[in-house]
């Protein structure tokens, strides 16, 4: 009997990435037990998939980072490392046959918390200057520096060339961002902003999920260093249609922010003792202080968009609103308010639709209200009053944005984007403290 012929050994095509942030630190993974090897992102190559495709699966599945969250800077290819002896794959495998690509990602230090990936369950961003070749397994080493040299240079001149040479994207999120931002001073067409529109993300809704969780990780660390700071205050301005998504925005994006830093106004119908006043009396009393978020759940420009549509005063009396609304805008700006200024933009069937929900369950029905359905009756005199509202008090100091609101996964998703970019723009830090800490004794 003729033995059957071994089927020869061939080299694995792989994808491997070096992952660098905007501050031109590294991403680096191991695993949490006895290995003490770290490592790149990389995997092989599956059939019928190229080297791109595959380089993408595997950043994602690893550390959890679409493509556009980053961008591919350039790429080396045929670089082989043999398998030690003892590998498991060594008995079909010679070897990698890696292509190494240089990411940059869009911002410092995205969050990354996949880690399907057992070398992936523990990651840090670290220094080029800080990595070493013993820091890798041993046979992967020449591979290693063979691409961390014609990427960077050699490991003294690799943080120079990655500031001169490999510079990072600038504020594409918040560029990105600025398509739904409405412009001051330039006539305003609201049906030119689509209610549908998702083209902000280009993955899977479940994928926008993963990424609204690190959102919201990431404004609940920038929230504690905002009331820490206690410097500035952040004032958010939701405003909508019946059922656009107000109160389930502010229950989701805000969902991980210490209460003691926020404080949500749900602006109704004004008291006679409020009416008594100037309209924006009931409104002063609520904005934030320092180091405080606060979110108005409708506000001021109720006193325009209803007393307009309903005809509850002449129209000279919320004509001169704008006026007073931008002077008061301004004045909270220049003494140190941020103000986010957020109109939520439903199509009138997904209004219909979520009416009709609301009907249908027994758990909604208090939300719903007969005065819903005389507003709907006006929806295009609501949508005009809108249109002239946010064209005439959208500022520099105090923009609109007209937020696409009927898919509710993308509205929350697009928000808290906006409101990390915002905090992430103001540098936050630490106070220092007023005293030595390692001059403090605790008494046992």
């Amino acid at each position: 009997m003729n033995p059957i012929p071994e089927t020869p050994r061939t080299w694995r095509a792989n994808a491997a990435a070096i992952i660098v942030d905007l501050e031109g630190l590294v991403l680096l993974g191991k695993d949490q037990g006895r290995n003490p090897y770290w490592h790149f992102p990389q995997g092989g190559v599956s059939k019928n998939e190229s080297v791109e495709q595959a380089l993408a699966r595997e950043v994602w599945e690893e550390v959890g980072l679409r493509p556009s969250e980053y961008t591919i800077v350039e790429s080396i290819s045929g670089l082989r490392y043999k398998y030690p002896d003892d590998h498991k794959k060594v008995n079909r495998w010679i070897g990698q046959e890696q292509t190494y690509f240089l990411i940059q990602c869009k911002t410092s230090r995205p969050k990354t918390s996949l880690h399907r990936s057992p070398e992936f369950s523990k990651t840090k961003w670290i220094r080029l200057s800080e990595i070493k070749p013993s820091m890798f397994p041993r046979f992967k080493r020449k591979v290693i520096k063979q691409a961390l040299d014609q990427f960077f240079g050699t490991s003294t001149k690799r943080e120079v060339k990655l500031k001169e040479e490999k510079k990072p994207l600038i504020n594409q999120l918040t560029n990105d961002m600025n398509r739904y931002m409405v412009t001051p001073g330039k006539k305003l067409k609201l049906k030119d902003f689509a209610t549908d529109d998702k083209s902000l993300f280009a993955g899977t809704k479940e994928e926008a999920l993963v990424e609204f969780e690190n959102l919201k990780n990431e404004l609940m660390e920038l929230q504690k260093c905002f009331f820490a700071q206690h410097k500035q205050k952040l004032l958010v301005i939701l405003q909508a249609m019946d059922a656009g998504g107000k109160d389930g925005c502010v229950r989701h994006v805000f969902s991980r922010v210490d209460p003691q830093g926020l404080h949500v106004v749900p602006f109704k119908k004004p008291s006679a003792d409020e009416l008594d006043h100037d309209f924006l009396w009931r409104i002063h009393k609520e904005v934030p202080g320092k180091g405080q978020i606060a979110v108005f759940n409708r506000s001021h420009y109720e006193d325009v968009i209803a007393v307009r549509v309903k005809k509850i005063f002449p129209d000279p009396v919320w004509k001169r609103r704008y006026k007073h609304i931008i002077d008061f805008e301004n004045m909270l700006v220049e003494e140190g308010t941020i103000i986010i200024k957020l109109f939520l933009n439903i199509s009138k069937a997904e209004q219909k639709r979520r009416l009709e929900s609301r009907l249908q369950d027994p758990n909604k029905l208090w939300k719903f209200a007969m005065d819903d359905l005389d507003d709907r009756n006006r929806w295009d005199e609501f949508q005009s009053a809108y249109q002239d509202l946010i064209e005439k008090t959208s500022t520099p100091n105090a923009p609109w944005y007209i937020i696409p609101g009927d898919r509710k996964w993308y509205r929350n998703l697009v928000v808290a984007r906006l409101l990390v970019e915002k905090l992430r723009a103001l540098n936050l830090k630490y106070p220092p403290a007023s005293f030595d800490p390692s001059k403090i004794v605790i008494d046992d």
